[in-house]
């Protein structure tokens, strides 16, 4: 699925990308504060996390695991 430069950059907060991913809020910013989660910035006391970095740490979860059976 092709996505536009414009979702690309869209910022999420941590609650939207765990929406997206399914992951529950709590293990979404333990992945952050070890360093494998998903590329994200600070914008004053919030952590946003960019769509496309988003799919990039997705896909590159999926080529860890595998294709699913």
């Amino acid at each position: 699925m092709a996505t536009s430069d414009e979702t690309r950059m869209r910022l999420l907060t941590v609650r939207e990308a765990s929406r997206a991913t399914g992951l529950q809020v709590w293990r979404l910013y333990q992945e952050l504060a070890e360093g494998t989660g998903p590329a994200h910035m600070r914008v004053g006391r919030t952590i946003r996390i960019s769509a496309g970095s988003l799919l990039e740490w997705i896909e590159a979860r999926q080529q860890l695991t595998g294709p699913s059976a």
